[in-house]
């Protein structure tokens, strides 16, 4: 399909039967002209060399060249734009554990690796269905809104690692409601979640939320993966150890699997190194009422416009080499001529400004085909030429990105001008904020991030990508500050334990040596003394000395229940797999 990026050149075109219409109407005045001086066919034959046809020749190779310098004005692109296309199918959320125990080795290379290699076969097999993705351990996030781009959803996945959770451990529960709650209103009674975990050490109750989601019409898949015996968990080139210091085997706990499936109306499956069980999981959903969704797919174009205006000029070449005359040539004879040759050159140079030069579309296309190595060339070469470049730092930046070289990433995009390209390109300035801001999420750089989408969103209000990646990242700032003040506050916890302990040893010493008075002055009587009669203790005297020692009972109770409450953060942060 061809489109044209400035479609209103083509107006241009109507022209030509103004041209046509005009020079009928000047050859008529031209032979009422020659009629007063005599007869047309003695006036004729006074002038051999003037020819009637060449002029219509002429006219029809120009307006030749004026239709195609049209088409090439208007720059015609081969490919797609972006468009909205109606699709049936299902909205299928994966939900994907990303706690320490996905990196034991039941599988090759590990678990986590393992699904995300047969996530990315299920996403190239969809057509039509919506999906989404969800990461979650010790907390969930949404890492994928529901979408029907496929090539997001892979590389959103490609980037998922076990630290893009902070929190570690395996809320079942909270990942299965927070699919709930990114489902979209029109997908009723069409929804699947696909949960994929070893189901070990759920922390909340993963089977009522099952019963939520079978309420709400979205049946929950369940895929077990691990072994029954359990692997260890290498992290760090060492084995994971418990407090005691013991290697943490982690197992697949099945019986939790098959309980959340049964309650979600769903079918659990075993994951194995061959079929990882997705595949009867997808049947099943296939087999529920599919939905129509409104979806906006970009699909790449290519310019054409060279084309056209070469077209153009060889019509301008053959109208220029015939004469009006038979036997005599006229160098660029008709007014007209004279406007048209160097508007096309003109035009020629301003357009082939706008496109990217030959390094960066060269680039581009190995972008697309993921050869990032030779993209990466092409764009540096298109650098050397021009290093103000937007589009070649831009680019740059972004393959970068993908190979994960993230520090020189961003020194190219901070080459870029920033407050140029908001004047001049508002909606490539958004992409431009839009894509800062997940280089500074991938350097957890939270804080810049928020302001890079925040940015893009003030450019581009509807850009659902920028508010879904922002919600996101003042999550992960939220988890950021609060982690550091968890820390702090540890921090001053054990300075006040430590101060604690120093004051209760000093009270100790204080009070020894009080005792060790009084013994000595009981039993250091003076010589030639007589022993006394034992003194008695008055009710008063015994009421205040109990209350000494209730009131000593209760300092000692309040000490060992912030010992324990110390003792249960550390409980609760030792588990980390």
């Amino acid at each position: 399909m061809i489109h044209f990026a400035q479609a209103q050149y083509l107006f241009l075109i109507f022209l030509i039967p103004v041209m046509f219409i005009g020079y009928a109407i000047a050859r008529r005045i031209r032979r009422k002209r020659i009629a007063r001086f005599g007869e047309p066919a003695l006036v004729q034959g006074l002038t051999p060399t003037v020819s009637n046809r060449k002029g219509w020749v002429k006219l029809v190779f120009l307006s030749l060249a004026l239709f195609f310098f049209s088409i090439g004005m208007a720059r015609p692109q081969l490919g797609a734009i972006l468009k909205e296309k109606e699709i049936n199918g299902a909205e299928i959320m994966i939900v994907l554990d990303v706690s320490n125990s996905m990196l034991a080795e039941d599988y090759s290379p590990n678990r986590l690796e393992r699904a995300k290699l047969a996530i990315s076969k299920l996403v190239d097999e969809l057509q039509g269905d919506r999906i989404g993705l969800i990461i979650f351990a010790g907390q969930s996030f949404v890492q994928l809104p529901i979408t029907s781009d496929y090539v997001s959803a892979k590389i959103f996945l490609n980037s998922i690692t076990t630290e893009s959770v902070p929190v570690q451990g395996t809320a079942l529960g909270e990942a299965l409601r927070t699919a709930l709650r990114s489902f979209t209103s029109e997908s009723e009674n069409s929804r699947a979640v696909i949960l994929i975990t070893d189901g070990e050490n759920h922390e909340d109750d993963p089977v009522e939320a099952a019963k939520d989601a079978a309420t709400v019409g979205a049946r929950v898949f369940c895929v077990g993966v691990g072994s029954l015996e359990g692997k260890p968990i290498p992290m760090n080139g060492e084995l994971l150890k418990d407090k005691n210091g013991d290697i943490v085997v982690t197992r697949l706990d099945e019986q939790t699997l098959r309980e959340v499936a049964k309650a979600g109306n769903g079918l659990y499956v075993r994951a194995a190194n061959a079929e990882f069980g997705l595949n009867p999981i997808i049947e099943d959903i296939k087999d529920m009422e599919a939905k129509r969704f409104t979806s906006v797919v970009f699909e790449e174009y290519d310019e054409q416009y060279m084309y056209f205006f070469a077209i153009a000029l060889f019509f301008l070449l053959l109208e220029f080499l015939i004469s009006n005359t038979r036997n005599n040539r006229t160098l660029f004879g008709s007014p007209l001529k004279c406007l048209l040759v160097p508007l096309l050159l003109c035009a020629t140079l301003s357009v082939s400004a706008q496109d990217d030069k030959h390094e960066v579309r060269s680039g581009n296309r190995f972008f697309k085909k993921g050869e990032y190595d030779k993209a990466l060339v092409d764009f540096q070469k298109g650098l050397l030429k021009d290093s103000l470049s937007v589009n070649s730092n831009f680019n740059t930046a972004n393959t970068l990105y993908c190979m994960e070289n993230y520090i020189d990433a961003q020194t190219y995009m901070d080459a870029v001008a920033a407050d140029s390209l908001k004047k001049h390109s508002p909606a490539k300035a958004s992409d431009y904020f839009f894509n800062k801001g997940n280089l500074s999420l991938k350097q957890k750089n939270y804080q810049q991030a928020v302001e890079d989408y925040k940015e893009s969103l003030r450019l581009s209000p509807d850009n659902f990508d920028a508010k879904s990646n922002l919600a996101y990242a003042q999550k992960m700032l939220q988890n950021q500050q609060q982690t550091q003040q968890n820390q702090q506050n540890q921090q001053d916890q054990q300075d006040q334990q430590q101060d604690n302990q120093q004051n209760d040893k000093e009270e100790d010493n204080q009070n020894q040596n009080q005792d060790k008075n009084q013994n000595q002055e009981q039993h250091s009587p003076e010589e030639n003394s007589q022993p006394e009669s034992e003194p008695k203790i008055t009710p008063q005297t015994a009421n205040q000395m109990l209350q000494a020692i209730q009131d000593k009972e209760k300092e000692t109770q309040e000490k060992v229940k912030k010992a324990k409450a110390i003792e249960e953060k550390k409980k609760k942060k030792e588990k980390n797999w």
